[in-house]
C-alpha cells in the first residue's frame, strides 16, 4: 500500500494523463500527409483523414480513416478512465494507459503506410510531421505509464530486459497476421492489395472443392505422424546408445558424426539423393538394376519411403543429442543402485531410463504436434526435384502455397491455404495440450 504523501504524488502523475491524451487528439490539426497536383504541393491535416476529403480538384475522395477514429477513441477512453479514477486503483490506471499508449503508437506506425497507400494515385505522396507528433504523444503516455508502474513495483528493471525480444516477437510474429485478410480478397494488382474486393470465403470454397485440399492435407498429416513416431523412436534409441558409450572421446566422435547430416543444406541433400536415384548415373540403378533401370523421379510408390528415410537420417543426430542430454540429467546413483540389485543393462533402460524420459518425450512430441500441419519445404520440394509425376505423394501445404504463389501467381489462394494451415495447427496444439493436461497436468505445456 502507498502512504498519503505517495498517494498525492501518484494522483498528480495520473492527472498528467489528461493533457497527454488531449495532446494526442490535438495532433489532428497538424499536417498528416501531402501530395502534388498541378505542380502545387497540398497538405492534408489529420482532421481531413478523420472526416474525409475531396482531393485533386474533387476527382478523388478520401473516406474517413477508421484507424484514426480508433486512435481518437483510445484517447477519449484514457481521459474518461482518469476522470473516473476513483473506480480504479493507480496500478490499474497505469495498465490502462500502458495499453492506450502502445496501441496509439501502433496506429501511428500503421498510419504512415496507410497514408502513402491512400495517396498512391497522386504525385509524390508522403507523410508529414503530424503523424510523428501523434506517435510522440503516444510515447509520452507510454513512458508515464511505465514510470508509474515501475514506482509501484509492478515493473522491475528485469522486465525492461525483455523489451527487445517482445518487440521482435510483435513485429516478426504478430504484425504479419494482418496479411491473413488477403485470404478473403480477390486480388486486383491495378488497385493494390488493400483496395481489392472483399469476397469472403470464396477462396476457401475453391480450395476445398478441389482435390488439392484433400491431397495436401493427407500428405502433410500422414508424413508428420510418421516423422514424429519414427523420429522420436530412433532418437531415443540413438540417445541411449550414445549414453552407453563409456569412452568420452568415442562418444563425442559419434555425436559429431551423427549430427553432420543435420548441418547439411537440403539443396546438397537433394543432390546426394539424386546421386543415388538418378536414372542414368545413379548408384542404385548402376549397381542393382543395370538391365532394367527404375525411373525413381516418375514412380510415386517409392517416394513415401525415400522421404521418410531422408528425414530420419537428417534429423537423427539432433533428436539423439536432445535425448542424450535428458539421459545425462538422470541421477547416476539410480543406475548404480539398480546394477547392485542385479539388474541388467536392458532392465535398467526399461525400468529407469525410459520412465524418467517421459516428460522429455511428452514435451518434444507436443512441440512437434504443434507443427504437424507444417512440412519441411526443402524435403518435399527440392529432394523430389519438383517432379510433376510425384505431386500426388510429395505435395504438402507448404509446397502448394509456394506453387500457388510462384507458378500460378494466385496470392489469395496461397494465403487461404496458409491461413487454413495456421488455424488447424493452432486448434491441434490446444487439443493435444488439453488431452495431456487432463491425463497428467505436469507434462502439459500450459
Amino acid at each position: 500500500m502507498i502512504n498519503i504523501l505517495d498517494k498525492s504524488r501518484f494522483n498528480q502523475l495520473v492527472l498528467a494523463f489528461i493533457p497527454l491524451n488531449l495532446l494526442t487528439i490535438l495532433t489532428l490539426v497538424l499536417p498528416f500527409g501531402r501530395y502534388t497536383y498541378d505542380k502545387i504541393i497540398y497538405q492534408m491535416s489529420g482532421l481531413h483523414f478523420f472526416t474525409g476529403k475531396q482531393i485533386m480538384g474533387g476527382t478523388v475522395y478520401i473516406p474517413p480513416m477508421k484507424l484514426l477514429w480508433f486512435a481518437v477513441l483510445l484517447s477519449v477512453a484514457g481521459i474518461v478512465a482518469v476522470l473516473l479514477k476513483k473506480l480504479f486503483s493507480v496500478k490499474t490506471l497505469g495498465k490502462i494507459m500502458l495499453a492506450v499508449g502502445f496501441l496509439e503508437l501502433v496506429v501511428g506506425i500503421m498510419f504512415i503506410f496507410l497514408i502513402k497507400s491512400t495517396l498512391s494515385e497522386t504525385k509524390k505522396p508522403d507523410t508529414e510531421f503530424g503523424v510523428f507528433a501523434l506517435m510522440l504523444s503516444a510515447l509520452l503516455i507510454l513512458a508515464l505509464a511505465v514510470y508509474i508502474l515501475y514506482q509501484l513495483k509492478f515493473l522491475s528493471v528485469l522486465d525492461f530486459m525483455v523489451l527487445a525480444g517482445v518487440a521482435y516477437l510483435l513485429v516478426n510474429n504478430y504484425l504479419p497476421l494482418i496479411g491473413i485478410s488477403i485470404a478473403f480478397k480477390q486480388i486486383d494488382y491495378s488497385v493494390g492489395i488493400w483496395k481489392s474486393d472483399w469476397i469472403g470465403f470464396e477462396n476457401f470454397k475453391y480450395l476445398f472443392q478441389s482435390s488439392d485440399a484433400y491431397i495436401i492435407t493427407r500428405n502433410t498429416l500422414l508424413y508428420n505422424v510418421v516423422f514424429i513416431a519414427l523420429g522420436n523412436f530412433t532418437g531415443i534409441l540413438a540417445g541411449i546408445a550414445l549414453s552407453e558409450v563409456f569412452s568420452k572421446r568415442l562418444q563425442k566422435t559419434f555425436q559429431t558424426l551423427i549430427l553432420l547430416p543435420q548441418l547439411i543444406s537440403m539443396v546438397i541433400v537433394a543432390y546426394i539423393v539424386f546421386g543415388f536415384l538418378s536414372n542414368e548415373a545413379g548408384f542404385i540403378n548402376k549397381t542393382f538394376f543395370s538391365d532394367t533401370r527404375i525411373n525413381f523421379y516418375s514412380e510415386q510408390v517409392y517416394w513415401p519411403f525415400i522421404l521418410v528415410f531422408v528425414h530420419i537420417w537428417k534429423g537423427l543426430g539432433y533428436n539423439a543429442i536432445i535425448y542424450l542430454s535428458a539421459i545425462i540429467g538422470i541421477d547416476h546413483n539410480l543406475h548404480e543402485a539398480a546394477r547392485i540389485d542385479g539388474c541388467g543393462r536392458v532392465r535398467v533402460i526399461t525400468q529407469i531410463t525410459l520412465p524418467l524420459l517421459k516428460p522429455t518425450i511428452f514435451t518434444l512430441t507436443m512441440l512437434q504436434i504443434g507443427r504437424i500441419f507444417y512440412s519441411d519445404f526443402g524435403l518435399f520440394y527440392q529432394v523430389p526435384m519438383n517432379s510433376g509425376p510425384l505431386y500426388a505423394v510429395t505435395n504438402t501445404i507448404d509446397t502448394y502455397v509456394y506453387r500457388a504463389l510462384m507458378t500460378l501467381n494466385n496470392l489469395a489462394m496461397a494465403s487461404a491455404a496458409s491461413a487454413y494451415q495456421a488455424i488447424v495447427g493452432f486448434v491441434l496444439v490446444l487439443s493435444v495440450n488439453l488431452a495431456v493436461r487432463l491425463k497428467n497436468k505436469e507434462n502439459a505445456l500450459f
